[in-house]
């Protein structure tokens, strides 16, 4: 994989606006101006910082399987694609939105566990939104009730319907859509 540096990027064409990045690795670059286009399996370092109202599959794009590394802050009005995963300690602006699932509200936009699953170090992300509580675990992407009903289908781990509970109570909401 190519390893871009901020000389690199900076010099990357321009069209209608939109910085063309090609896949590789920017985990060298340590700021990314707006309206920016990624390839697929691009990969972020550490203290990434995305200017104010980026907009990630909307302005701009990145492909499957990016991923964004540790203490990574994002800007307001951002909204995120399908298999976007964040590392610690990232932080999200206002009026982020989550896979065209609506802006977070309250003071937590999302929680992340990591270990549950049938796969070492997996995620299961629970997003804080206008239309509810949304839960991202691998492929999947539901509001919360659509994911307790696949738990029990699947007959999965019950710690998952307990994180469920768990979150709600954290999130204030109780029987969320």
């Amino acid at each position: 994989m190519k390893e871009y540096t901020q000389a690199d990027f900076d010099a990357f064409e321009v069209i209608d606006g939109i910085k063309q990045c090609p896949s590789g690795d920017y985990s060298d670059i340590q700021i990314f101006g707006e309206r920016c286009s990624f390839g697929e399996r691009c990969s972020f370092g550490k203290e990434c910082s995305f200017g104010e109202e980026c907009s990630f599959g909307k302005w701009c794009s990145f492909g499957e399987d990016c991923s964004f590394g540790e203490e990574c802050s994002f800007g307001e009005e951002c909204s995120f694609g399908e298999w976007c995963s964040f590392g610690k300690w990232c932080s999200f602006g206002e009026e982020c939105s989550f896979e065209g699932k609506g802006e977070y509200i309250g003071d937590y936009p999302f929680l992340a566990f990591v270990g549950f699953g049938s796969r070492i170090g997996s995620k299961v992300y629970f997003f804080n939104l206008q239309d509810g509580i949304y839960v991202r675990c691998g492929c999947w992407l539901s509001n919360i009730a659509g994911f307790r009903e696949r738990v029990k289908e699947k007959n999965a781990d019950a710690m998952y319907l307990d994180l469920c509970d768990l979150v709600e109570r954290k999130f204030n909401r109780k029987n969320s859509k």
